[in-house]
């Protein structure tokens, strides 16, 4: 498989499975984004949509439809978006209130669904700027990229980042890595687990539940544990899953559902120098099997750290793409249920490392927020941010412990970080 160019759909399969599942009674919400509280006097609305346009020129992704012109980043022929409809003004009285409306709000353009929001009203001196963009627009590592590009203090320069070339496995590394890749899918044709996610109906309405603690915390566990911060990240949401669960999912054996996980396809980069300018979706999803009896989080912590170094070999992550180029949008769709059907919950971690402000305000925190298929009744994001870590649960309302899960994940933290626990702050409780 050779890589694709700059601007370019590299999966445009995935990206049409994705768009495909937006149609109406699917109870699929497809958006992500991120949430900036910024510290300082509320901006006027204009001066948000000026610093937009300012900033377009280096987001051509933004100019882009999902529509059907994935496979082309073009420029801003057709006059470009219009920033009257895209960037909105949201008042609240409390801040918890602000993050569910901007996990419920409609996206302001359907041919171009992304939108910014300047959000204030809870508190003084205080706002927050949301960024949200639709799933068929772009993936999490763009997402980075659109973010820095949007809020960083310093003003993008020069020539947009180049995504370089395309890894290029030896022959043996090919066969391997396809092999393994083979071995892996198997599972996939086993019979799936049964019981349900949820006792009844999803409401429809969407929830957040965050917390904040240093990172320095996880990467202490992991260190210690000689495993990563996903690892931890992983071992603590499990935590959370079990003690939400309502139905016995995560407690049917050897049938019990895993945790997905999404695997980076590439190109790879830094989300401040060279994070490629992409559209569309580079990655595939992975079942990370769970140990749900080991009672030790901090010994399930390292088994798991077992199951995830695989997806580190670069080989394994080319095979899993060379795989996917070759579906159609049918297979890739039917691929993509078997894979849901075998996870609870999906989850992803996001580095976020730019100095992030807007007009001499500097950025206290960045939230993540996740998208939330109809498969799944609550989705997590890890977002890290200088010295913070931020958990963020997008949840249905239907979920009894749907304002607890951030809680429940802080907790397992406590148990795998047990010198380091503290008060953190948290949004939904």
């Amino acid at each position: 498989m050779t890589g694709p160019a700059d601007g370019v759909a590299a999966y445009p399969a995935v990206d049409e499975v994705i768009r495909a599942m937006e149609g109406p009674g699917q109870g699929h919400y497809l958006h992500i984004g991120a949430v900036l509280e910024l510290d300082g006097p509320v901006p006027e609305l204009a001066a948000v949509r000026e610093h937009v346009r300012g900033r377009l020129p280096f987001l051509p992704l933004l100019a882009l439809s999902v529509a059907g012109d994935l496979g082309d980043a073009g420029d801003f022929g057709d006059g470009g978006p219009d920033l009257d409809r895209h960037v909105r003004e949201l008042r609240v009285e409390r801040r918890e209130a602000a993050y569910d409306a901007l996990l419920n709000a409609a996206a302001p353009c359907p041919r171009r669904p992304w939108g910014v929001w300047l959000v204030h009203g809870y508190a003084e001196n205080r706002f927050l700027l949301c960024y949200r963009g639709h799933h068929g627009l772009h993936d999490g590592v763009s997402l980075a990229w659109v973010m820095q590009r949007l809020f960083r203090t310093k003003p993008p320069a020069g020539a947009l980042p180049s995504a370089g070339g395309p890894f290029a496995p030896t022959l043996p590394a090919r066969v391997g890595a396809h092999a393994r890749n083979a071995l892996e899918s198997v599972r996939l044709f086993l019979p799936a687990p049964r019981r349900p996610l949820l006792d009844g109906p999803r409401e429809g309405r969407r929830v957040l539940s965050a917390v904040t603690v240093p990172v320095g915390r996880l990467r202490t566990a992991a260190a210690d544990l000689g495993c990563s911060v996903l690892d931890i990240h992983l071992s603590a949401l499990s935590y959370a899953a079990q003690r939400a669960d309502t139905t016995g999912w995560t407690r049917e054996g050897p049938r019990a559902r895993g945790i997905g996980l999404p695997i980076a396809l590439g190109p790879m980069g830094s989300a401040t120098t060279a994070c490629p300018a992409y559209p569309g979706n580079r990655f595939s999803v992975a079942v990370v099997d769970v140990p749900w009896d080991e009672a030790d989080l901090r010994h399930r912590a390292r088994l798991l750290s077992r199951r995830t170094a695989r997806y580190k070999d670069p080989a394994l992550r080319w095979a899993k793409g060379d795989a996917l180029v070759r579906l159609d949008a049918r297979r890739t769709k039917s691929l993509s249920e078997r894979v849901f059907a075998r996870c609870g919950v999906q989850t992803t971690v996001l580095t976020q490392t730019a100095d992030f402000g807007f007009d001499g305000c500097r950025a206290l925190s960045v939230t993540g927020l996740n998208c939330l298929p109809a498969h799944f009744p609550y989705q997590p994001v890890l977002t890290t941010w200088r010295s913070q870590a931020t958990c963020a649960f997008t949840a249905d309302a239907a979920v009894p412990a749907a304002r607890e899960l951030a809680e429940y994940w802080r907790e397992a933290l406590d148990l795998l970080a047990p010198e380091a626990a503290a008060p953190a702050p948290s949004i939904g409780r």
